[in-house]
């Protein structure tokens, strides 16, 4: 079977299902992770992807064939040998058609083509929701007269919305499991299954089965914890009509399209950009709550990029918080000991920021680029990444290798404002090590992990920078100040990131600093091995500093978390 036949045969397969048992029972497995449902996720490649675009299938499926409300294990084996051999589709993309087609260009290209179409499709969103929900806040309210024009709300109505949203999916969580006193009054109306007790068993039966009643009708239905009406979503600061408003951009029906691919983008997955589904008679079920602050950053993004002006306004604003993130990260890691220069000019080119602390020297270079998606043809695929790593983490490197120089070759630093007032002149030979580090929003994946497969040094005794995407850089800092880690310790671990280039196989950069802080990756391990691929288990260490506190702007469930007394969903 091709490709194209698979897909149908999988989309007609997942049509029969009812939408509202589906995507609860899709949505239990990617918060449940391979961890605790090994038996039905074991098999996947890409999990939270897959899972997602099976839920896509479902709700761009006709409405009218979703009447079943459970699988066997037969045809779930059946799905996922589907959604395997899919994946396996794909790849062929970047194999060769004839043996004599293998040559070395051949080879650099798919070295490269093949890792950022697969992370680019495969991989979801890697940080935390208070990363999303700071960053909407920060940059979006600065934008409020164009995001107020266009949606008829202000960021803040979409915060508070996805806020109430989640307070909400939460409290069901709580009420289906050990909180009962959390329950709704009319808990039964947001599920189609009916359950009970027998009449004629003993009465301490019934009462079992009354006690253990919320938790088994979970069991059965996992949506009822993700279902509501708009009512439910209303509190002092977002009225009824702001709550309509934001579900008429966040929220979609099931309706029969042509979406068949995982990888399509027109018509892409629904869920992406509405991951709420409006299942009829006023209620409605959202499939991920998390995926909601990612819809909302996407739409807040397309209203205030819709024309020219706009467009610049918005760049400009982005450009400068993330500088300013960077600055506050290492303000806090340093404990505001070291001196910290921002948008100065050396040399009559624009620099973004240079960290002094005692012996080190970090040349920081902020980069807004936003990716854009690859081409299924490898060769043209190389040469869209190729230009995109260039234009970033290429020009970054050029950036903040004329600086590093400097403090290579032992000469003057002279600092001037972009009037052409010197600010600082400083003596570089004073600071025994030099690091650059290269912060985007949005990660390469194992291109951006590994440099060395695009980046052009100098000389070949030059090392690479460090290129990390700022939710990275922030989960990072905060693990290694919560874990009392010091700036010597980041030294260390910059000098032996240097060593990994060339021998990494890796797309997610926090494995690599998980790895570094369990002591699973070492100078000892880098230099002995000829290659090192790393495991998402590496970078477990920061979820279970998120579950303690992480550290984050307006932290959510601080009092839960500090308590250890409850269970998240």
């Amino acid at each position: 079977m091709s490709l194209d036949d698979k897909s149908k045969e999988l989309k007609k397969i997942i049509a029969t299902y009812d939408s509202d048992w589906l995507l609860g029972n899709l949505s239990a497995l990617i918060h449940a992770g391979r961890q605790r449902a090994g038996d039905q996720l074991g098999k996947l490649s890409s999990p939270q992807r897959q899972l997602y675009y099976l839920a896509g299938l479902n709700v761009s499926s006709d409405p009218t064939a979703g009447v079943d409300i459970m699988y066997d294990n037969d045809t779930w084996q059946k799905i996922v040998d589907f959604l395997n051999d899919i994946e396996d589709e794909y790849d062929k993309l970047f194999f060769p058609e004839k043996a004599e087609d293998v040559t070395e260009d051949w080879k650099r290209v798919r070295k490269v083509a093949m890792p950022s179409f697969l992370t680019y499709f495969n991989q979801g969103p890697l940080n935390y929701e208070e990363q999303v929900i700071n960053w909407i806040a920060d940059l979006f309210t600065q934008l409020d007269a164009i995001v107020e024009n266009k949606t008829g709300l202000k960021t803040a109505d979409f915060i508070a919305f996805y806020n109430n949203l989640d307070q909400l999916v939460q409290n069901n969580f709580q009420a289906h499991s050990t909180r009962h006193e959390l329950l709704r009054p009319d808990w039964k109306k947001y599920t189609k299954i009916k359950m009970g007790v027998p009449d004629d068993v003993p009465d301490f039966i019934k009462e079992m089965g009354k006690e253990y009643e919320p938790m088994t009708y979970h069991v059965a239905d996992k949506g009822i914890v993700d279902r509501f009406y708009a009512q439910e979503l209303v509190s002092p600061n977002l009225p009824l009509d702001k709550v309509l408003i934001a579900l008429s951009f966040l929220a979609g029906k099931r309706t029969e399209t042509d979406f068949l691919y995982y990888t399509a983008t027109r018509p892409g997955n629904p869920l992406y950009e509405k991951p709420i589904v409006d299942i009829g008679n006023d209620m409605f079920q959202v499939f991920e709550v998390k995926q909601v602050v990612h819809a909302i950053n996407k739409l807040l993004e397309k209203v205030s990029t819709s024309n020219e002006a706009d467009t610049t306004k918005y760049i400009s604003k982005k450009g400068k918080l993330l500088e300013a993130r960077i600055v506050s990260l290492f303000s806090s890691f340093f404990k505001n000991n070291c001196t910290i220069y921002t948008s100065y000019m050396v040399e009559g080119c624009e620099q973004d920021i240079l960290i002094l602390w005692e012996k080190y020297a970090f040349i920081i270079e902020a980069k807004g680029y936003a990716l854009k998606e690859p081409f299924r043809d490898p060769d043209k695929a190389f040469i869209r990444i190729k230009n995109d790593f260039k234009a970033c983490i290429g020009y970054g490197y050029d950036q903040t290798r004329r600086i590093e120089k400097k403090f290579i070759e032992g000469v003057p630093l002279k600092l001037y404002d972009e009037k052409g007032k010197e600010i600082a002149d400083i003596d570089t030979t004073l600071y025994d090590e030099s690091f650059s580090i290269i912060v985007n929003l949005e990660s390469f994946g194992q291109i951006q992990c590994d440099l060395s497969s695009l980046l052009e040094k100098e000389t070949d005794d030059d090392v690479y920078p460090w290129a990390i995407k700022l939710d990275d850089l922030e989960i990072f800092l905060l693990t290694m100040i919560a874990k009392k880690r010091t700036p010597e310790d980041l030294v260390d671990f910059l000098l032996s990131r240097e060593q990994l280039h060339g021998k990494l196989i890796c797309s997610d950069e926090l494995e690599i600093c998980g790895g570094y802080l369990t002591g699973k990756i070492t100078d000892k391990v880098i230099e002995d091995a000829d290659m090192i691929a790393t495991s998402p288990d590496l970078g477990d260490v920061f979820d279970e500093q998120y579950r303690k506190t992480m550290g984050f702007a307006n932290e959510k469930y601080l009092h839960e978390k500090q308590s250890g007394k409850f269970m998240f969903w």
